[in-house]
């Protein structure tokens, strides 16, 4: 028995030998991988790629950290930066005429789909369906941008939706609840008007529901919007700017109409909004709404950097409903030239952007939303963007978050072709209405027959 226990120490004491030996064996060979790896590294040839975009001199800056996170991560590719703040599509059309597109760039909605047309962009459909990390499956609802079935023209390089802003202290002052965070819970058309009468005020303190009020010395707006944004209700009243089927603009459909008549009528039935010419005595949005000025701001949610900057006690709602609770999705898309030599590389860097992390400070700041779903369904990482301050303002994972994610409707600019011409034909009939000559039922029939001449159809968008 002493003999066999001996026996079985000496095989255990093998055994461990072996097995450490083994271990060191690969260890050494993981050393070797990795050293094979960074000689591979080094030895790779050398890229070059020309990235494009806009913004303001904050966003260039996350631009350019986010750049240089990537060079470090993939140290063969260069990625040599093109910023331009001002006339954009110029430069971009200048460098397509001189063969020196650049391989990836941010692009305005239509510009994008007419450039996909035209062949100038890469089909980016291939990249989606095979990678592991960044495909459909992983991104929000409404995130891709087709110009025809199977061709995806880009996708979008962060989300941008829309919501009710407001100063809170106004609120406070006036006795008046606070705008609802939920979309279940989403003001009425007149819930919403009630507030916004409650909260415009002429220079003897009167409120726009006084008899005594008067419309020509307001100092204090209930509320303000920009009119390019006069297709804001339109989803929510359930409707479309162009007719479900494809075969036309669904201007004279009575929804649609009434939808964008409520917001002219905020100026001019109403008074609880400013006018073009009103508007040039007020300041910009934020400061508006620090300064007293406005009470609500019908707003992009990039409008939260500028109010975290000032200083202002501000909260979010979500807009308020006609039929059903919606909000518009409005985010530009990241694209890539069709005359890249490096697509493989230029994809690395396209989908670098996508990660919400490589991009973490223009999330945290307010001005960008993610393209990942997991950016909005795993608390912790929610928590890296959503609940940073003060770039996200009480209510906000409820009226912009979850509400872009769960009701968002993508803005018509992603599908309708010709989008140009039929804007350049609509914005004179709309300056009749926001300047309160013509109502927009007869705004509409006064361009009904160019609007229809004009009209060439929609993209084959699979979100449309």
């Amino acid at each position: 028995m002493k003999r066999n226990r001996r026996g079985i120490t000496a095989l255990l004491i093998l055994y461990a030998m072996l097995l450490v030996a083994g271990c060191d064996e690969s260890r050494g060979a993981v050393n070797r991988d990795a050293a094979s790896d960074a000689a591979a590294m080094k030895n790779k040839e050398k890229v070059v790629l020309t990235y494009a975009s806009w913004g303001s001199p904050n966003e260039k800056q996350a631009k350019v950290r986010m750049i240089e996170k990537f060079m470090e991560k993939y140290p063969w590719i260069t990625v040599q930066y093109v910023y331009e703040p001002g006339d954009y599509n110029t430069k971009l059309t200048t460098m397509y005429a001189s063969n020196k597109a650049p391989d990836v760039f941010m692009l305005y909605k239509h510009t994008a789909l007419q450039w996909a047309e035209q062949g100038k962009l890469y089909n980016l459909k291939e990249f989606l369906d095979t990678d592991t990390q960044i495909n459909e499956a992983s991104l929000i609802p409404n995130a891709l941008m087709y110009w025809e079935q199977g061709k995806i023209a880009g996708v979008k390089v962060a989300e941008e939706s829309f919501a009710l802003y407001y100063n809170a202290d106004l609120f406070n002052e006036a006795g008046v609840a606070l705008p609802p965070a939920k979309a279940e819970d989403a003001w009425t058309w007149p819930q919403f008007l009630d507030a916004a009468k409650k909260l415009t005020f002429d220079g003897s303190g009167n409120n726009a529901l006084s008899p005594d009020f008067d419309p020509n010395h307001i100092v204090q707006f209930g509320v303000r919007f920009n009119t390019w944004m006069w297709h804001l209700m339109v989803p929510s009243n359930n409707a479309s700017v162009i007719a479900p089927d494809g075969s036309k603009m669904n201007l004279d459909d009575p929804a649609v109409i009434d939808a964008v008549q409520k917001l002219a009528d905020l100026i001019y039935v109403h008074h609880v909004a400013p006018s073009p010419i009103q508007e040039k005595n007020l300041p910009q949005p934020a400061l508006a709404v620090q300064s007293r000025k406005v009470a609500m701001n019908l707003d992009g949610q990039w409008v939260q950097l500028d109010l975290g900057a000032a200083g202002v006690n501000y909260g979010v709602g979500v807009l308020p409903k006609l039929k059903t609770s919606t909000t518009i999705q409005f985010g530009e898309p990241l694209v890539m030239a069709s005359t890249t030599k490096h697509p493989r590389e230029a994809w690395l860097f396209y989908k670098w952007q996508l990660d919400s992390e490589n991009s973490i400070d223009l999330h945290a700041s307010g001005l960008w939303m993610p393209l990942l779903k997991d950016y909005y369904t795993k608390p912790e990482l929610i928590a890296r963007w959503a609940d940073v301050n003060p770039g996200h303002p009480s209510g906000y994972q409820d009226a912009v978050m979850r509400q872009t994610f769960e009701n968002g409707v993508n803005s018509y600019d992603y599908y309708l072709k010709n989008n140009e011409n039929i804007s350049a034909i609509l914005q004179p009939a709309f300056d009749q209405v926001w300047l309160g000559k013509k109502s927009v039922k007869e705004a509409f029939e006064s361009v009904s027959d160019k609007i229809a001449e004009a009209f060439q159809g929609t993209y084959s968008d699979s979100n449309h």
